[in-house]
């Protein structure tokens, strides 16, 4: 019995910690392999970036999908993992939603990720695979309807030319709902996966912008484009009373998170390369020049007859 209920307090607290969702075997972004399939799989993981445990019963919670046309689908979860198969190449939003009562509140945990799908079916429509590019159908144009409380991530402000991927330098738009209301006064914590964290308070407009940090990983050889994670998370507490599964409460703290992933910008490998072959370049012309100007200074020897008479 004291085993039932420590494991019971355990996975409680667990919970009770920031969730947020993590896809195993993360490709390269933008990247497909032919005949790769699009089975994809994501953990739960409760905690920090830095110290994290993987939730190992899934049981309770609800996974909306929404794809590009904006069709919902809801799934029950169990188990300790959450398999998803995508038909269409394009992007798709995941939102994971976990409540329980403790201690008299009841505690709403959410979490989102969005999917860009690289092997999707291509054959069944055309124009999905177009309008997975675009930039616009990429975010949420208003709150999902199924969460009260939502840390929405706007259009992201891109400094390069890549759609899929988010890079040093690109700043997030972000925005705070509860029932389907902006909220003005919310603030939102980031925090990178080697330690560095921040809180940026929303402006008069209830907007809120992250620019992506440079990585403060120290750079390995042969990994420079080795990708780092970044989590947005908010919170915000309501005097609301009620009873769910059974167990009243008198509060609601909402809790959501939302997690990136980031790579170094490729522009900057791309100016190194251009800065490379440039100077490979100037120095070609200028040995060329030189040696077709000593050439053409080259006299032509001339021969030299003495008269002995």
């Amino acid at each position: 019995m004291k085993h039932i209920l420590l494991l019971i307090t355990l996975l409680v607290s667990l919970w009770a910690d920031t969730l947020w969702l993590d896809e195993a075997k993360k490709k390269k972004c933008c990247e497909a392999k032919l005949g790769a399939s699009p089975l994809k799989e994501l953990s739960v993981k409760s905690g920090t970036l830095q110290e994290n445990e993987k939730i190992k019963n899934l049981n309770g919670s609800v996974l909306y999908i929404r794809d590009m046309d904006g069709k919902i689908e809801e799934h029950n979860l169990s188990g300790s993992k959450i398999t998803f198969t995508p038909q269409y190449k394009g992007n798709y939003h995941l939102f994971l939603k976990h409540q329980e009562v403790v201690d008299g509140v009841l505690n709403v945990q959410l979490s989102t990720h969005r999917l860009y799908n690289k092997e999707g079916n291509l054959s069944c429509s055309w124009t999905k695979e177009v309008r997975g590019k675009t930039s616009d159908s990429r975010y949420l144009s208003e709150p999902l309807p199924q969460l009260p409380f939502q840390l929405m991530m706007e259009k992201t402000i891109h400094k390069h030319h890549v759609n899929c991927c988010l890079y040093v330098g690109d700043i997030i738009p972000l925005k705070v709902y509860y029932k389907g209301e902006l909220l003005k006064d919310v603030p939102i914590d980031v925090a990178l996966e080697s330690g560095w964290k921040n809180t940026i308070k929303p402006n008069d407009e209830g907007m809120m912008m992250v620019e992506v940090p440079k990585s403060t990983y120290e750079q390995e050889k042969g990994d420079k484009k080795r990708s780092e994670k970044l989590l947005v998370s908010a919170t915000y507490d309501v005097n609301e009373s009620g009873v769910y599964d059974g167990k009243s409460y008198t509060s609601v703290h909402y809790a959501m998170s939302i997690p990136l992933s980031f790579g170094d910008t490729p522009l900057e490998y791309e100016s190194k390369t251009l800065a490379f072959a440039t100077v490979i370049g100037v120095m070609l012309v200028f040995s060329l020049g030189l040696y077709y100007n000593r050439r053409r200074k080259r006299k032509t020897p001339k021969e030299i007859y003495f008269d002995e008479e």
